[in-house]
């Protein structure tokens, strides 16, 4: 019944369009796995241009996403639409197949700008490759294409405006394996990439297609040979290669040539193009010069390197992260720990912890941590080594829209995917609810062409979402809203000032106030994990894991306090995806945090300090928790209501 509106929204939209001369492009920026850790969120990582583009946007301090893994964030906020609607909790389900059973009817962010006349592009990691996004194959393709034409998602042809699909053209994708390797439907040479059986980095991508994307050159091989890493996995490797050799590099090429393709089109097409960095995910792997950045010896060490004793064992990952350079493969992620890999066998000890809060009746909650002090720092200048080598991606396409005089018409949007864990508290990566895994980096800049007093230099404190940002591109382009109840709100309010000349360090007065000033997280667990050293979740389908997997956690995020709460939850009768089910069991309330984040200044540094003490069971603070509990239950449901 939504597509059946398609034409009333398009004609809005025409008489929309027409009230604005020339309509906004879009760049829409999103890194993997970057936690806010660079300098301009109180952290050492080195990212001149990321701290140029906060001089010319409002950087958001306390963003935070709807769950910490990559598939199911990048679906929440591509669809303006929370993980307990799409029903993508995990790195899987496509939600074009869930959605309780609306999957199709779904309008994707840059479907929306499709609709409306854009032409919308994309480069990178967006969508999760792979079958979370309707690919051929668990890794590779998808990119939400053309799930209507075929099962297999090879188009056969441009999508009409009525089709759910995002993109106007044949998605360039770009990953990589944990072994140099990019990956891509053209690097695999599959026959419906069409231009794929023959390696050609200067290959045009049309219909049909199942996607194209990024190649390496045998000089990138031949130089990854030398450097001994070529075919090895391990959790990094520096290596003296061009950045072309990596996926951020050919990413940047790839944009930087759309851009300039844009700038020099005599056409008045608006464009909606997309970017997606693969680093700092794991493996971290760059160019030796960015390594040399850091000294070992400076980097420091996480303010806590344990678990918190009052925090409930289902709170935690229990990964553990370990050192390994330029190691074989043994068949899993690049250096999580794992029987066979000697890294991880010297540094990584199993210990057991929160002996004060059981869960599930125990009190035997085993997690690994790395003792190694080399070995931390280690990885943390890796991760720092490689945000330095997007940074310097970023740069280039920045400069190229500055250039080209393509910045005074395009909004652009910048996020990381979820957080990301380094050690702190011992945990690794992200798969939890902590502050780190959950809270990013998040940029909006508004162009000269839209008018308004807009926010240039600012530090916003506003509590925001990922989700957000759908409303808010909908907002400043002027279109007309899809037909689907949005989790997120227009963040207008925080991006307008009541004055000029506000840097950097000053926060502004903002021009108006936003009626959400919450945040809203979740992550589901297995109960068994927390005596089976098994709670790193976030792969696979949950209806396939039953009756295992029966808990979700959910964490409000307010002014000076975060909340979670872990319940039961109901997967349905069958394990169907289709039905009603997939909802809390609101009576079955299994372990509670509380965590007083007053005097939180939206540094990560900040964020790592002040949460360490489950203050719960503090008497003082039971009316709060009252509080708190009923109004993310309140939320949670007021989301579902509308799907159910």
């Amino acid at each position: 019944q939504n597509m059946a509106l398609l034409p009333l929204l398009l004609s809005l939209a025409g008489v929309c369009g027409r009230t604005r001369a020339v309509k906004p492009n879009v760049l829409f920026v999103v890194v993997d796995d970057l936690a806010p850790a660079f300098e301009a969120y109180g952290y050492p990582a080195l990212a001149p241009n990321l701290d140029k583009l906060a001089r010319e946007s409002v950087q958001f301090q306390r963003a935070y996403v709807s769950i910490a893994v990559c598939a199911p964030s990048r679906t929440a906020f591509l669809t303006g639409l929370r993980p307990d609607v799409t029903q993508v909790w995990t790195i899987g389900p496509y939600f074009r197949n869930t959605t309780r059973g609306r999957g199709m009817e779904v309008v994707t962010l840059p479907q929306l700008f499709r609709q409306h006349g854009y032409n919308t592009t994309g480069a990178g990691k967006i969508f999760h490759p792979g079958t979370p996004s309707g690919g051929l194959i668990s890794s590779e393709g998808g990119g939400d294409m053309c799930p209507t034409q075929s099962a297999t998602q090879n188009c056969t042809r441009a999508p009409t405006l009525e089709e759910p699909a995002s993109w106007s053209e044949p998605y360039w994708f770009c990953d990589q394996y944990t072994n140099d390797t990019v990956q891509s439907p053209a690097m695999q040479q599959w026959e419906c990439s069409q231009h794929g059986r023959e390696i050609d980095p200067g290959a045009v991508f049309t219909w049909p297609s199942c996607g194209g994307g990024c190649t390496q050159n045998k000089t990138c091989v031949d130089c990854f040979i030398a450097c001994g890493t070529w075919g090895k996995g391990g959790s990094w490797d520096a290596c003296d290669c061009p950045d072309a050799c990596y996926p951020e590099g050919v990413i940047a090429d790839q944009t930087i040539k759309i851009l300039k393709e844009k700038a020099a089109s005599t056409g008045t097409t608006p464009w909606f193009h997309a970017v997606g960095f693969k680093r700092p995910h794991l493996s971290y792997r760059a160019p030796s010069k960015y390594f040399a950045k850091y000294v070992l010896d400076d980097i420091a060490l996480p303010v806590h390197r344990f678990p918190s004793p009052t925090a409930p064992s289902i709170s935690y990952s229990h990964s553990c992260q370990s050192s390994s350079h330029t190691e074989e493969m043994y068949g899993i992620g690049a250096g999580l720990f794992r029987e066979g890999s000697p890294e991880a066998a010297a540094q990584c000890t199993q210990m057991t912890v929160n002996r004060t809060s059981a869960f599930n009746g125990t009190y035997d909650s085993l997690v690994e941590i790395n003792m190694d002090d080399q070995s931390v720092r280690e990885l943390r200048l890796a991760y720092y080594a490689v945000i330095s080598l997007t940074d310097t991606q970023l740069g280039r396409v920045l400069d190229t829209l500055s250039n080209t005089g393509l910045d005074d018409n395009t909004i652009v949007t910048f996020i990381g995917d979820h957080g990301y864990q380094n050690g702190e508290k011992g945990e690794w990566c992200k798969s939890n609810l902590f502050e780190l895994a959950t809270r990013i980096p998040m940029y909006v800049r508004v162009p000269k062409s839209l008018t308004g007093n807009w926010a240039r230099g600012v530090k916003s404190n506003g509590i925001v979402e990922s989700v957000d940002l759908f409303a808010t591109l909908i907002d400043l382009a002027g279109l007309v809203p899809p037909n689907q109840p949005l989790a997120g709100e227009s963040l207008r309010p925080l991006l307008l000032v009541n004055s000029e000349g506000v840097d950097i360090d000053g926060v502004a007065p903002m021009a108006g106030v936003r009626n959400k000033t919450w945040a809203l997280s979740q992550w589901p667990r297995r109960p068994s994990c927390v005596t089976h050293h098994a709670c790193t979740d976030g792969h696979g389908n949950p209806y396939e894991m039953l009756p295992d997997q029966a808990i979700m956690g959910y964490k409000l995020r307010v002014d000076n306090w975060a909340y979670i709460s872990w319940f039961g939850f109901d997967w349905g009768v069958g394990s169907d995806p289709h039905g009603d089910a997939s909802v809390p069991i609101w009576d079955q309330v299994l372990a509670q945090e509380l965590y007083d984040h007053h005097g939180d200044d939206g540094t990560m540094a900040s964020g790592e300090r002040l949460e360490w003490e489950n203050v719960v069971a503090d008497s003082a603070n039971s009316a709060l928790v009252a509080q708190l509990h009923a109004q993310l239950v309140a939320t949670v449901k007021a989301s579902l209501a509308p799907w159910q």
